[in-house]
């Protein structure tokens, strides 16, 4: 089923490739993440669970269980492996603690498929207003920690460049603010709704970041240092926003569909390399074509609905296109012959 306004899309999947479901029966999944260069992959379930899949195989008990409340859009939601994951074994779990309740990232140590050393290493995120807007999305990019936060249905907050949330926050990999950050805190760039989808361009700096607007304006954003992307009290649709010198998006859906958390491709089927890739709830997997510098976008082209809405899209084991539902995780291959 479609979302209210948005006209079906003619489905462009490129020639001889095919959609293959990789696991089922997953408990509401929200983020994957997989170690490159090996078959394993982490994945979060909104009730709490941490879960390995390895060659294939989901392993038979969680890596850990996280005390969350997963009322609303609370729970356990974004995931990310440590860089140097191969060393250090450490990976990063956004999540909503259960008591108090606030949104905490923490890090883990995986040792013999557990997750292990639970260290909270960034806290006290402001949660409790509404079960709504929890943003949620993890990035390591040049070796920093990028956090998107929701402004927990309190646009004015979005706009208070001393206040974590309704932002995109940028951490040292302990939890420490970077002395080069732009407002002297953790706030990276500041005016967003609720961000639920964080992707950078491999081998750049270069960030972005899917934003769920109110009954209009969902968009895509490419983040940069200290800007203002907008959102607020008193926020008029189809502008750039609110705020000092506010950035428009790259893209704006003034229908709505609820873009979710995309990946830049750069894996082993070429005929879907060096694009951005954007699910959303609808749905649809939507191949955003951006133009030389990767600032703009230049065609909106989406390929395959997936028949249920699609809450991740990462790189996974063997260089595929990964999606994942709330139900499920699939891949995108070559077709048998």
């Amino acid at each position: 089923m479609g979302l209210p306004g948005v006209p079906a899309p003619a489905l462009a999947l490129p020639e001889r490739t095919t959609v293959e479901q990789y696991q089922g029966g997953l408990d509401f999944g929200i983020d994957m993440a997989w170690v490159p260069g090996t078959k394993r992959i982490f994945f979060t379930e909104k009730g709490g669970d941490i879960h390995i899949m390895k060659g294939g195989r989901l392993l038979g008990r969680p890596c850990a269980t996280l005390p969350v409340n997963d009322d609303g859009e609370r729970g356990a939601l974004g995931i990310a492996i440590d860089p140097r994951f191969k060393s250090n074994h450490r990976i990063y779990v956004y999540y909503t603690n259960a008591s108090p309740i606030e949104n905490r990232v923490a890090r883990f140590v995986v040792e013999n498929d557990r997750c292990t050393n639970k260290t909270d290493i960034i806290s006290n995120i402001h949660a409790s207003s509404a079960t709504n807007h929890n943003g949620g999305q993890i990035e390591f990019v040049k070796g920093k920690l990028f956090v998107s936060t929701g402004e927990n249905a309190e646009p004015s907050r979005a706009q208070d460049k001393n206040d974590r949330l309704g932002k995109i926050l940028r951490y040292n990999p302990d939890g420490s603010v970077p002395s080069d950050n732009p407002f002297g805190n953790a706030v990276w760039s500041y005016g967003h709704r609720n961000p639920f989808g964080l992707a950078h361009k491999p081998g750049t700096g270069k960030i972005y970041s899917t934003e769920n607007g109110p009954s209009c304006d969902d968009e895509l954003n490419f983040i940069r240092r200290g800007r203002n992307y907008g959102w607020g009290d008193n926020y008029s649709c189809g502008t750039a926003g609110v705020g000092p010198n506010p950035k428009a998006p790259i893209k704006r859906w003034s229908d709505i569909i609820v873009p979710t958390d995309p990946t830049w491709y750069s894996g082993r089927m070429k005929s879907l390399a060096g694009d951005l890739y954007v699910g959303d709830f609808g749905g649809r997997l939507h191949r955003m074509v951006m133009n030389a510098k990767a600032n703009k976008v230049k065609a909106d082209r989406i390929i395959h609905n997936a028949g249920d809405g699609i809450v991740d899209v990462a790189t996974g084991p063997g260089g595929w296109l990964y999606y994942m539902t709330p139900g499920a995780i699939y891949k995108i291959v070559p077709a048998a012959n």
